[in-house]
């Protein structure tokens, strides 16, 4: 994509100069023209670029590109008709810029699957795949429609990795602003009502002290040091393979949330290796494609041990039984789809599997934190009030009447 500086002239002759993104001359002339202007002269700007597709195309953008490449498919039109209506109708800036980049390969003799590969931050190898096995089988309708139920799929995993995540976080944030409340504004209020008092001071109340003293002194670390601590972390593991090896492999072991961790990621391997097998991809290649999209070091791990036993001879079901990370029923499962000729559909149950004990999780997940959360500040609450008011009542108890 090339940035020009044009010089055009609009519907009533007045003359316009200014910079737009086009493929070419040819697509520049087109898109002034939908603006009511006729270009008169062009030069290049000289930058060319890259759009940044993770930010201008997300994945519901793809979602509606490939429901109306499949209704369009259906219906018999070709796949540049197809791509052309689809730029000149795209309400995202990115997903138009994208389908032009599309239309122009493929009127240079490129086929779709050739086109997409150009665009890797958008269209995946798994995908690039089965667009490839579409083009030989002639079954494209078909491919769009799996692609498109993929997606909607991926997306409400990731709508469950956010529940899962993002309520204990907000929670979490929350009472610890609550404690740094009490501690340095609440705390030191009835500290000093407590010390003018003259009495001896319980060892409770002079533990409460110290920690309401660290919290006023160094509430600048304290709130700093949270987000400190996280970037220098995000920063080793994305240098150190060990660190990043072992930080994968501990989060599996978090009780419930590293269950549900897992689980999401087997539902999303199992699901794309379902796909790319359906649509005729040989079993090694599905394994490989499909255990890219494990984002868990530990568990790609595993996966890459379990291809290299099928690459050896054994089979799906064998291979998969000597790793650690399916049980006996799922194992099964795969055993008998593989036996009866039916293991595509044996793994899509597989990831619906998964899929119903990871909202099962989050559920329950969700159900211990508000009574934990609520226990947990009940005894930040009760050692506050012991410690404040034991020293009362010793002044109190020794009151005569």
């Amino acid at each position: 994509m090339a940035q020009y500086a044009y010089k055009a002239i609009d519907r009533k002759g007045k003359k316009i100069s200014g910079y737009y993104e086009a493929l070419g001359l040819e697509d520049l002339e087109s898109r002034l023209d939908k603006h009511g202007l006729d270009l008169i002269s062009a030069k290049p700007k000289g930058k060319n670029w890259t759009i940044s597709l993770k930010k201008s195309v997300d994945r519901r953008d793809l979602i509606v590109f490939f429901i109306d490449l499949e209704q369009m498919a259906v219906a018999g039109i070709p796949i540049v008709d197809s791509l052309i209506e689809m730029r000149d109708s795209a309400s995202s800036h990115g997903m138009r810029e994208v389908t032009a980049g599309l239309v122009d390969s493929i009127s240079n003799g490129q086929t779709l699957s050739e086109a997409m590969s150009c665009h890797p931050k958008i269209f995946s190898d798994m995908m690039i795949k089965l667009i490839i096995a579409g083009e030989k089988t002639g079954d494209m309708g078909h491919i769009f429609g799996e692609l498109r139920d993929t997606l909607r799929w991926q997306d409400d995993v990731i709508r469950k990795t956010k529940k899962l995540m993002m309520y204990p976080l907000f929670v979490g944030v929350i009472v610890f602003a609550v404690i740094c409340f009490l501690m340095i504004y609440l705390v030191p209020k009835l500290v000093d009502f407590i010390l003018s008092m003259g009495q001896d001071i319980p060892l409770m109340t002079k533990l409460l002290i110290a920690v309401s003293d660290i919290f006023v002194n160094y509430w600048g670390v304290i709130l700093f040091a949270p987000p400190v601590l996280y970037f220098a972390g995000k920063t080793l593991l994305k240098k150190s393979r060990p660190a990043r090896y072992w930080f994968d492999e501990y989060k599996l072991k978090v009780p419930l949330l590293g269950e549900a961790m897992q689980k999401l990621m087997l539902s999303r391997f199992t699901r794309n290796f379902a796909l790319l097998y359906e649509a005729g991809i040989s079993v090694l290649d599905c394994l490989k494609i499909s255990e890219e999209t494990v984002v868990n070091s530990y568990l790609a791990g595993e996966l890459q041990y379990i291809r290299k036993q099928v690459e050896e001879g054994s089979t799906i079901a064998d291979a998969f039984s000597r790793g650690q990370l399916f049980p006996p029923l799922v194992l099964r499962m795969i055993q008998v789809g593989e036996m009866t000729g039916g293991l595509g559909q044996s793994l899509s149950n597989v990831s619906d599997f998964y899929s119903r004990d990871v909202t099962d999780l989050i559920d329950k997940i969700q159900s211990m934190i508000e009574p934990f959360m609520t226990v947990f500040m009940g005894l930040i609450l009760g050692w506050i009030m012991l410690a404040v008011l034991g020293p009362i009542y010793d002044v109190i108890s020794t009151v005569q009447f």
